[in-house]
Formats: C-alpha cells, sequence, structure tokens
C-alpha cells in the first residue's frame, strides 16, 4: 500500500512520441514521458523485470492471468497478447497500484462511522483481494517444493487457517458490530442482539489475537518470511506479500483496537 516509484529511466526528450515502441535509451532526458511513452515504457518491459522491482505487480499480472513466473522473460506486450487481455487495462491497473496511500494521521480524527467505512472500504476489501491470491501462491509453491523442501509443507494450510479465521471475522464486523457503532456515532437507537457493545469488541479483539498467533506460527515457519537464495519467483512473491499482508493487518487491526473499540466503548457510557 505504500507508493512505488517511478523507474528511474522513465523520463523522455521534448521530441515527438514515436507510435511504434522505442527503447529506453532513445527516451532521452528532460520531460516527463508522454502518456503514449509511458504506455510504451511499460509494455517493452520484462514481466519479470517488472514483479522483480515492485512485488505488488504480481497481484495485477495475476488477476489478469499473466504468467510472472516462467512466462516472466516477456515483454508485458508480448504477455498481454498470449494472454489475450487489452494492454491499456493492464497498465491502468499498474498505474492504479502505484498511487495507494494512507490517510493515517487524520483517521484520528474522522467521525467513528466515517473510521468504520475507512475500514472497511481500505482494509476488508484489502484482506479479500489479497487472501485468495495467498492462498494461490502458497500452494503452488508447496506443490512445485514441498517435496524437496519438507519444512514449507505446513505451510499452505497456515495460510489458508488464517484466510478461513479472517473471512467470517470480516462478516461479523460488517453485519454485526460495524452498525452498532454506525447507530451511536449519529445518535440512532439500534437494536441488537449482543446486549452492551462491549461484548462483540471483547469478541473481535479475541479474534484479533488469534491471528497473531497464527502470524506468529508463519514467522516460524518462514524465517520471518525470508525465502532462501535458490528460491523461485512465485516462493519469493509468495513471502513478500504475506509480508505486506501482515503489515496491512497490524495497521487494520491498530485502528480497530486502539482507536475505534475505545471510542465506541466511550460513546456507549
Amino acid at each position: 500500500m505504500s507508493a512505488t516509484s517511478t523507474p528511474k529511466d522513465a523520463q523522455a526528450t521534448g521530441h515527438r512520441v514515436d507510435s511504434q515502441p522505442r527503447h529506453d535509451a532513445q527516451l532521452g532526458q528532460g520531460f516527463p514521458l508522454s502518456e503514449s511513452a509511458q504506455d510504451n515504457h511499460w509494455l517493452e518491459r520484462k514481466v519479470g523485470e517488472l514483479v522483480a522491482e515492485d512485488f505488488r505487480r504480481a497481484h495485477v499480472f495475476s488477476q489478469f492471468g499473466i504468467d510472472f513466473c516462467c512466462g516472466g522473460g516477456k515483454p508485458l506486450a508480448v504477455a498481454c497478447e498470449r494472454a489475450d487481455i487489452d494492454p491499456a487495462k493492464v497498465i491502468a491497473a499498474l498505474n492504479a497500484a502505484t498511487l495507494t496511500g494512507s490517510k493515517e494521521d487524520e483517521l484520528n480524527q474522522l467521525p467513528l462511522d466515517q473510521l468504520v467505512d475507512y475500514i472497511e472500504l481500505t482494509h476488508h476489501q484489502y484482506v479479500r483481494e489479497k487472501a485468495p491470491l495467498l492462498v494461490e501462491y502458497s500452494e503452488k509453491m508447496v506443490r512445485a517444493h514441498g517435496e524437496h523442501h519438507a519444512e514449507i509443507i505446513p505451510f499452505a494450510g497456515w495460510i489458508r487457517a488464517l484466510v478461513e479465521d479472517l473471512m467470517p471475522h470480516l462478516m461479523k464486523e460488517e453485519k454485526i458490530l460495524f452498525p452498532a457503532i454506525r447507530g451511536l456515532s449519529q445518535a440512532e437507537h439500534i437494536e441488537t442482539c449482543f446486549g452492551h457493545i462491549g461484548n462483540p469488541i471483547n469478541a473481535m479483539q479475541h479474534e484479533h489475537e488469534e491471528v497473531g498467533l497464527i502470524l506468529q506460527k508463519l514467522h516460524e515457519l518462514t524465517n520471518d518470511f525470508t525465502p532462501p537464495e535458490h528460491a523461485c519467483t512465485t516462493w519469493r512473491v509468495c513471502y513478500a506479500t504475506l509480508a505486506e499482508f501482515e503489515a496491512d493487518l497490524h495497521q487494520h487491526i491498530h485502528l480497530e483496537n486502539n482507536i475505534l473499540f475505545p471510542k465506541a466503548l466511550g460513546l456507549a457510557q
């Protein structure tokens, strides 16, 4: 979710941009790339190189069915053609992946109903997008390498356990706890089945602790998400994705445990 830097060689002269792709050396220096030149720059790059620069791009390629592992040596233009995908859509997704940012400095000042919206739209959506990719990468990694690296065989099972804990947790927050918090924030009376709002808050905090225990086990299995020197691209992307996933969960749980829940309890007094 942190912004990715624009490649250093993504610069151009003020001359007309040719309709045909040009090599990086021809782009020169002095002015930002025009939109068509930026597109050409993406399309000329090898898929594997793009993932090596920023593993989040692997998520984009997976969503479009582009092979970034065994097919990583192909230029993006060729990969899009073979996958029968409109390159413009892939480029738009790659550009969007570099623009994600954080509103952390503002969150503590938000009304609780807006903070709940932010958590759902940012962190809950993130889990729903990335959790299936984590399962996919982990199972592929274990199928390919588990026979010769027995230490990673339990890995996919723990990833699935993490996801299976999180998905119902999100639903309980969205269907039960968050509507009640919105009601408190807006001074509306909402009928609930759980009594005091502290009851579901305690349950959610307990589930946060269970997620933390699973992440601790994953740290132990992966040497703190450190791939071995011989690891393939999928193995490296899987560990990097897991590290990013954990970082987002830490922020997610921090917002709930340390900002949202205490303020909701305060309003319920």
